[in-house]
């Protein structure tokens, strides 16, 4: 990996003209900078940029996150991202809304925005299919080509004569001419910057290569590896949403090999590129950004003719079954035979990895995560036997097909060999076309298992989609749309669960209503908008003046309930009076009007001659109604006897 000269970075940083965060989303970044930074006081600056603010909500309700709620506050939504993550994601959204346009003008702003987040909604959901790192998966997709804008940002003039000149040419020869020019090239350009941003060194090295990922001589099977094959295949999907028709079906035979390489079949390639278009049409809505309707990827591969010019004359799905391209794992300690093993299958486009034993073997099998794994029977350290024992006692090694290699086909053995979980064996010296067979039926195995894996994936999916819904509307249920409160209905099974614990604990209730004076003549006087202003100001100062215990709901029209757990009635008389006072000082805006709003209330406490729970809130609205005769703006109290009403504090 090339890095741009610092002298040279920094004589550019100077001008100021470089991409980089600004306004609310600066402020976050040099806040986080701090040592002591709570994510309360990063949620505060957030909450500053209502737009900055909405997105990340959308990002911590996004499947990925599979939470089993929705995440409904900046603070609630920070702690589930993490620091780390809303960091990036500060930074990305902050550039993407901030360099819309520009004055290079072969440079298409709307379409570089667009192509860089259905990259990034790609890059995210492929690596959570391949296993590698999908929270910042997003943010290194957004920004794997910020260079680009960098470059058209600095050099307007002269970069867009480049692009002009570059029409038609590879990834590399454009790199090419950008090193003629400038001395410097967009790889080198985007690293800086994520240099400068502070991304871990394995994002570098993943974005510099991806869109050449052989280049990076990584290691097959290694992380490094997975995620820059990935970014790849995620920039090819990007590329893929935004061509026409014709483009798209000279990019489709491509795109599926590029899957099946990383190990992914064209059936759940193509389900995770829709739902990768539908997100990006969903995201493009709320940071607008153009997209534009694709049918589905099967109603595509379906209707391509099996031409010459479209993948040899196959369909993508069909080019991309004919790579047959699984993960293997060779372990043998006869480095020779293992060698020419790895040939074999290396020569049939297979991904291999060796061991020289089942030990080392685990340790690779962990790294690499293979589907298939050929094993010599006979090994020191760790014979073939007890590595298939050892994988099948884990998750991941449960699904692995394991053919073992035996100079024997003794019957004893053999069954010793699949008690221990062997899947199948070849006899060696094996004859290659034999052991593509045998692969072919482990393959055929692999692919049903995968698939299952689907569908359980899909159902649980779907289970916890129809969980969050089925909370959202019981919430919504228990809600009163107006105040945010809960509603009578929730009150009413609040006061019946918080009966049942007294009755098991013996601990003191409290309940109180609440009413406001002559709510009627606010309606009357300044309309019905002003009296659900009026409403909504009475339920803040409930809220307030409420122990993290206490529930407050409201009951309907000017009234509200208030159940005090643990709290006796000495106490929750004081709570009441503090609550009258506050409302007797408030103004409350009616309208453009200001005006005073008193509020009568009446508590009850729970008593041994209430034998149901609805006794209680009866007492404590008779109490209520104690208090509005006595003239209002007033608390009144039921005392131990059931009908003896008091009053507390007159006016």
């Amino acid at each position: 990996m090339k890095i741009i000269n610092p002298d040279k970075f920094n004589n550019l940083k100077a001008t100021g003209q470089l991409p980089s965060p600004k306004g609310v989303a600066l402020a976050i970044l040099n806040l986080m900078q701090q040592d002591d930074v709570t994510a309360k006081e990063i949620a505060h600056v957030i909450l500053t940029d209502p737009a900055l603010s909405g997105r990340l909500i959308k990002f911590a309700n996004s499947v990925h996150f599979n939470t089993h709620r929705a995440v409904v506050s900046i603070s609630d939504a920070v702690m589930l991202v993490g620091m780390p993550m809303v960091r990036q994601l500060v930074l990305g959204f902050s550039v993407l809304s901030s360099f819309r346009n520009g004055k290079c003008s072969a440079f298409d702003y709307e379409e570089f925005w667009s192509r860089s987040l259905a990259t990034a909604i790609a890059n995210r959901a492929l690596s959570a299919q391949v296993k590698t790192a999908a929270e910042e998966a997003f943010t290194c997709g957004l920004l794997s080509n910020i260079g680009s804008l960098a470059m058209a940002t600095l050099f307007p003039e002269k970069y867009a004569e480049i692009l002009n000149a570059a029409t038609g040419r590879s990834p590399d020869e454009i790199t090419g001419l950008e090193q003629e020019h400038f001395a410097t090239d967009h790889n080198e350009m985007t690293v800086a910057l994520l240099k400068e941003w502070g991304f871990p060194a394995i994002f570098m090295e993943t974005v510099y290569h991806h869109e050449n990922p052989d280049n990076g001589n990584f290691q097959e099977g290694s992380r490094t590896h997975a995620m820059a094959h990935g970014l790849h295949l995620a920039a090819c999907l990007a590329k893929v949403c935004l061509v026409d028709e014709s483009a798209r079906r000279q990019l489709l035979p491509r795109f599926y090999v590029l899957g099946a390489r990383l190990g992914i079949d064209s059936a759940a390639l193509m389900d995770l590129s829709d739902s990768v278009v539908a997100e990006w049409q969903e995201w493009g809505r709320i940071l607008g950004v153009p997209t534009q309707e694709l049918p589905p990827f099967a109603e595509m591969v379906a209707s391509l003719s099996a031409s010459p010019d479209i993948g040899g004359g196959k369909s993508p799905e069909q080019a991309a079954k004919a790579e047959f391209l699984m993960r293997i794992l060779i372990v043998g300690d006869d480095k020779s035979a293992v060698l020419y093993l790895q040939k074999i299958l290396s020569d049939c486009g297979h991904v291999v990895v060796t061991a020289a034993n089942g030990k080392e073997a685990l340790q690779q099998a962990v790294e690499f995560n293979p589907q298939i794994v050929i094993s010599d029977w006979m090994m020191p350290e760790m014979d073939g036997i007890a590595l298939c024992k050892s994988l099948r006692s884990t998750r991941e090694g449960r699904m692995v097909y394991f053919l073992i290699l035996t100079t024997q086909e003794k019957k004893e053995q053999l069954i010793e060999a699949f008690e221990a979980g062997v899947d199948d064996y070849v006899v060696k010296p094996f004859n290659p076309e034999v052991l593509k067979a045998r692969l072919r039926a482990g393959h055929r195995v692999i692919q049903l298992q995968e698939e299952l894996t689907r569908e359980r994936e899909e159902v649980r999916r779907v289970a916890t989609e129809l969980t969050i819904t089925n909370r959202r509307l019981h919430r919504l249920a228990m809600t009163d749309s107006l105040t945010l409160l809960p509603n009578r209905r929730y009150g009413m099974e609040r006061l019946e669960q918080e009966w049942a614990v007294l009755q098991r604990k013996g601990r003191p209730l409290c309940c109180m209503m609440i009413d406001l004076d002559h709510f009627k003549r606010i309606n009357d006087s300044y309309g019905h908008d002003a009296g659900d202003m009026v409403l909504q100001h009475a339920a803040t100062i409930l809220k307030e003046f409420s122990r993290t215990e206490d529930s407050i709901s409201r009951m309907g029209g000017e009234e509200f309930l208030v159940l005090c757990p643990d709290a006796g009635m000495d106490a929750a008389a004081q709570f009441a009076e503090r609550i009258r006072k506050t409302f007797e000082a408030a103004s409350f805006l009616a309208g453009k009007t200001g005006c005073k709003m008193t509020v009568s209330i009446g508590v009850a406490e729970r008593n041994h001659a209430m034998d149901h729970f609805s006794k209680l809130l009866k007492a404590a609205d008779l109490a209520l109604y104690q208090a509005k005769q006595k003239g209002r703006n007033r608390v009144a109290m039921a005392s131990q006897g059931e009908g003896d009403i008091f009053r507390e504090s007159p006016v």
